[in-house]
């Protein structure tokens, strides 16, 4: 008899995974954590700060702290290892909300800066500043260098009757104009150090006059295409660029910039700025006060290990290489008029915190780092 046999040998299949049993699936393998190579592409990739080895609760300490009644916050993101970690807004705003950088637009101005010595636009910015500005040549302003601006160590004044900086917002008309006009007080890059609106002007000439373009044109193309940032730089009414102030983007734009300079220039596989420039930037050039110095248009912390760029009513990003860490806050921000050509119908406007620390907040999210 055959049967006990055929038996014998189906019970020999089942026990081997035949009889109509499947091989079990094997798990998933988990998607690999996002790291110094993780970069936005047209969005933002948002994680768990938790798994990223930063503590939740410090994170939602730095959100409260910014969004304190009073604290007139309209923004905040948090970028860790190249993704969304942290992020809110005022009632009223979202992501896709413009904020405005008051003089963070100075960091900007100096990244283009340093893009045109990286592509011999400028053959140094060590070169006398007059290079650049032709109605400069033959005057007394020969000693000032295209560094001595960056490190606001001109030595040149204010303009004539005008007892504050601002003036040159708030007066209009050509204010590139208004900033070449100015004489000498001091012997540039002594140990005289004022913050002047109206050297960082400068730099609109500068550009302009090196690459050819007016300052729009190529900031789109070197800079903003590059990282991914849709953003408006305002202008005079003689269409230079502002490079004082005064570039509209969204939070999430801004956080974009940060990136760029957390990764040493490099966005990507494209070397947009050099590392070499971001350094030289970012190093302490003057010191004003133990957590305070000044670089290439760039502030440095010395005591809390990071630098950032600052504008008026704490516009500010916040950059921890070291962490691959960058924080934006952005203020409460209007707009009045229907263009971006500074006019007495054409300004901005932004609501500045009742109190604020800097080391407070952005210690919540470096205190969380594990």
């Amino acid at each position: 008899m055959k049967f006990p046999v055929i038996v014998a040998l189906m019970i020999s299949l089942t026990s081997c995974g035949g009889g109509g049993s499947s091989t079990p699936t094997p798990p998933e393998p988990e998607p690999a954590l996002p790291d110094s190579d993780t970069f936005p592409g047209a969005s933002w990739d948002t994680h768990d700060a938790a798994a990223l080895g930063v503590a939740q609760s410090g994170v939602n300490a730095a959100l409260d702290y910014a969004f304190a009644e009073g604290r007139n916050t309209q923004g905040v993101v948090i970028i860790k290892n190249g993704v969304i970690i942290g992020e809110r807004y005022a009632q009223g705003a979202n992501k896709e909300t413009l904020a405005t950088s008051w003089s963070t637009g100075k960091s900007f101005a100096s990244t283009l800066i340093g893009i045109a010595e990286d592509e011999g636009d400028i053959a140094s910015i060590d070169d006398p500043a007059e290079t650049y500005l032709p109605t400069w040549v033959g005057t007394d302003r020969e000693a000032i260098t295209i560094r001595a601006i960056l490190e606001m160590r001109s030595g040149l004044g204010l303009a004539s009757d005008d007892t504050t900086d601002f003036a040159i917002y708030v007066n209009g008309g050509d204010q590139l104009a208004y900033a070449l006009d100015r004489v000498p007080e001091t012997t540039p890059r002594t140990n005289n150090w004022v913050y002047l609106n109206s050297d960082s002007m400068l730099l609109s000439g500068i550009i302009e006059n090196a690459t050819g373009q007016n300052v729009l044109d190529y900031a789109d193309g070197k800079l903003f295409s590059k990282i991914g940032m849709t953003a408006t730089w305002w202008t005079d009414v003689q269409g230079h660029a502002l490079t004082y102030c005064c570039i509209d983007a969204t939070t999430r734009d801004f956080a974009r910039f940060g990136l760029l300079f957390a990764r040493g220039g490099k966005w990507g596989n494209t070397q947009v700025v050099s590392e070499a420039w971001v350094d030289k930037a970012t190093a302490t050039s003057v010191s004003l006060l133990a957590d305070a110095s000044y670089g290439l248009h760039w502030w440095v912390n010395p005591e809390l290990d990071y630098f950032y760029s600052a504008g008026m009513d704490k516009n500010h990003i916040y950059i921890f290489p070291q962490y691959d860490l960058v924080i934006v806050r952005n203020s409460v921000y209007t707009r009045t008029g229907d263009s971006t050509i500074r006019t007495a119908s054409n300004w901005i406007r932004t609501e500045g915190p009742n109190s604020w620390s800097d080391a407070d907040f952005v210690s919540y999210v470096t205190n969380a780092i594990n």
